[in-house]
């Protein structure tokens, strides 16, 4: 490890909590008095505050609070959650970690840490035999539950689980062998760590010939990566190498690194960086029950499933649900007795890094330049949601109630580790997580005809990689007189929705510029602007769908077509139509007619996460989206 390298792991230690630390300029530590004190006994708060606290929706905010919940006050939560001397001691022996959080209501958070305390690897097979096998062993993982009171930054609820061994196995092929050995020859694995026959270690894949990656001047299906997680004196350290699969019978190795780390502020290292309060709440205030728990770990670490009926009726809505292969939950929707939408799904996450400046374009224009499958940065996933790879798809159905002015509704939660182990992304839950990514899908409905998708991303994905990438290359970015960096990550989480707006005969279209009315004739690709809004409406009755759009909106209206990928029964499926090649929606956008035809809306929710700092795990990305409904 170089002098720079370690100037730039302390600097992240410092800078980890922004006003939390140790102050510079007059800040005060975080544990003293701008957090949970030294001196304050445990708070206790009235038991109807917690006993009627329940997860939030998102229109319970305004001023796009609930996004900044997520960026902001998920941190403090964490941070908080650290100041116990409990806590403190669990997590500074860990080796990985995983964190998750949600909203409360009655002004609460509730969050989640969880780690082990070390790694086994028994390893059989590896290089030469017909299969390669590594069981993988997560020593001692515990989780901790808080509740924390968000207006104060106390701790009101407090529980640590005993620990337990969580195992998995990750088989090989010989294919993959000779590349695993491939990648232990690579200069870099060898300048860290030797003859590699002497570590613990074990390969995960993220599709070596995959469909759903690129990388560099790859087109769609050619690139690949695989990540190896490393034992090295009592740390993970991580091999991340990309790989040329455009000839199945001579696959290239053209890149590895040598990661420190998963995330930007490992929880190992920001708690060196809080003061921890005098004595532990945990004794002091009640557990957290699971209902209050984050749905991703309530189950004693593990996903809490209570997946509501395949059909149900509520809030004057009526939905169908059913698992759709590698494209989330496919959702059909009516609303007083009327319909809505025929069918609803994710196809597609794309999740983009190393991109240049985006400069005004289109996302089709910016991930595209020559409109085909060649991505314009140097790696792009179009990651698909499947319940059996990474899953574990829908989790649950929340219940929200009248408040104010916000009526009723609920929510359907889907949730996704693209490429994590199993259904319940043991792996990844076990604090290895570099790689796969961490998606919450979610669709809340209310009463009063409003239906909200949610886009959430927390992570990590390959962000480490090009974040090192960007350190290394900061010189090359002040040529020409400016400095520009390149924008290291960027998403894009699509919703194709079949509609049908009080009938299944076909649509009206129209799109409002802010100013007046249109009637579009043929298929089109739009990108939002403040006070457009496309509608779809009965051309025989009063029902309509308007759909507002914003800057980091865009929208994609084609006719429904067997042969194009789609939501529903009907139209062609990622994976189960392989040859049905999606690089993006905007493609299918031709000279069709779609007055008075049934149509596929795709809706594009931005993830410009490159704008401001949302680092892996401690921080979740929000966006989201509304359909309203009239004349039902």
């Amino acid at each position: 490890m170089t002098d720079d390298d370690i100037s730039r792991r302390e600097y992240a230690k410092l800078t980890a909590l922004g006003g939390g630390v140790a102050a510079l300029a007059g800040c005060m530590e975080f544990g003293g008095a701008d957090g949970q004190s030294d001196d304050e006994p445990a708070v206790e708060i009235p038991s109807a505050r917690m006993e009627t606290a329940e997860f939030a929706a998102v229109r319970q905010f305004d001023n796009q609070n609930y996004e900044r919940m997520h960026t902001y006050r998920k941190r403090r939560a964490i941070e908080t959650l650290l100041t116990d001397p409990e806590v403190q001691a669990l997590v500074d022996d860990w080796i990985g970690s995983f964190e998750a959080y949600e909203v409360l209501t009655n002004h609460l958070e509730t969050v989640s840490l969880q780690g082990p305390t070390s790694l086994r690897v028994d390893e059989s097979g590896f290089p030469d035999g017909e299969q390669g096998e590594f069981e993988v062993t997560a020593e001692n993982r515990q989780t901790v539950y808080g509740i924390v009171d968000r207006r104060r930054d106390r701790i009101v609820a407090l529980e640590i689980t005993e620990p337990q061994d969580v195992s998995w196995t990750v088989t090989q092929s010989p294919y993959q062998m000779a590349l695993g050995e491939a990648i232990h020859d690579a200069e870099a694995v060898q300048d860290a760590f030797g003859d590699m026959s002497e570590r613990e270690w074990y390969p995960s894949w993220k599709g070596a010939t995959g469909s759903y990656t690129g990388l560099a001047d790859l087109p769609h299906g050619a690139g690949g990566t695989a990540v190896m997680h490393v034992k090295d004196d009592g740390e993970l350290q991580i091999v991340s190498a990309f790989i040329d699969g455009s000839d199945p019978q001579q696959p290239e190795i053209i890149d590895v690194s040598v990661l420190d780390r998963a995330v930007e502020y490992p929880l190992t290292e920001l708690v060196e960086t809080i003061e921890p309060a005098a004595e532990s709440v945990l004794d002091a205030v009640p557990g957290v029950p699971t209902e209050q728990r984050p749905y991703y770990t309530a189950n004693d670490g593990h996903h809490r499933i209570e997946a509501p009926d395949e059909s149900f009726e509520q809030d004057e809505w009526a939905v169908e649900w059913e698992r759709a292969d590698a494209q989330g939950v496919t959702v059909a929707a009516s609303y007083r007795d009327s319909p809505v939408f025929e069918a609803m799904n994710s196809p597609i996450t794309y999740t983009g890094y190393y991109l240049p400046p985006r400069e005004g374009r289109n996302t089709r224009e910016w991930y595209f330049p020559d409109d085909d499958t060649v991505f314009s940065g140097d790696l792009l996933f179009w990651d698909l949601h499947s319940s059996d790879v990474g899953g574990p798809g829908l989790l649950g159905k929340l219940d929200f109630a009248a408040r104010a002015d916000i009526p009723s509704g609920f929510q359907l939660k889907t949730h996704y580790h693209s490429s994590a182990i199993g259904s319940e992304s043991i792996d990844f839950h076990s604090g290895l997580r570099f790689g796969p990514y961490n998606y919450d899908l979610a669709y809340e409905f209310y009463a009063d005809g409003t239906f909200t998708p949610i886009f959430r991303r927390t992570g990590p994905g390959f962000l480490t990689k090009f974040t090192q990438k960007v350190d290394e290359n900061a010189d090359t970015y002040g040529e020409g007189g400016s400095y520009e960096e390149p924008v290291v990550q960027h998403y894009v989480s699509t919703q194709a929705i079949d509609v049908t707006p009080g009938t299944e005969d076909g649509v009206a279209v129209e799109l409002f510029d802010g100013d007046e009315w249109t009637t579009p004739e043929t298929e089109f690709y739009l990108e939002g602007e403040p006070g457009t809004i496309a509608r779809f409406s009965n051309p025989d009755g009063s029902e309509t769908i308007d759909i507002p759009l914003r800057n980091d909106l865009e929208i994609v209206v084609v006719r429904r077509d067997e042969s194009e990928i789609g939501p529903g029964a009907y139209p062609a499926h990622r994976l189960s139509d392989a040859e049905a090649d999606l690089y993006h929606p905007a493609q299918y956008v031709d000279d069709q007619p779609i007055q008075g035809e049934r149509v596929v809306v795709w809706l594009l929710m931005i993830g410009a996460i490159d704008q401001a700092p949302y680092p892996s795990g401690l921080t979740n990305f929000v966006t989201t989206a509304q359909l309203t409904l009239s004349g039902y």
